[in-house]
């Protein structure tokens, strides 16, 4: 788990994107979730899913698909998932960036 303030050596300092408490808490309750898995697994595949669709709302998952896998490759950083889960947890993150009470 990451703490406020740390900075990961080799990493640029960013601020947290504002879901992340929520996923902190949620994601071992995901059905994509594995024994094993950490915060920093899934952080940058919330992260993608929620910034996409706060820029453009109005998209199509389906069609948005491969801008969000360019996105989630150029910042998963030491992210242990596959595509294949890391698309699970975008796709969650982007249905709740839909709702803007959703935080």
């Amino acid at each position: 788990m990451s703490t406020p303030g740390y900075q990961i050596p080799g990493r640029t300092a960013t601020e947290q994107f504002p879901d992340s408490g929520y996923w902190n808490q949620q994601y071992r309750s995901e059905p994509y979730y594995l024994e094993g898995d950490t915060y920093e697994d899934y952080a940058a595949a919330y992260e993608t899913g929620y910034a996409f669709r706060r820029r453009d709302p109005a998209a199509e998952f389906a069609a948005a698909e491969d801008q969000m896998r360019r996105e989630w490759e150029g910042r998963k950083g030491s992210s242990r998932l596959d595509w294949s889960r890391a698309r699970l947890a975008i796709q969650r993150a982007w249905e709740r960036g839909a709702d803007p009470h959703g935080m």
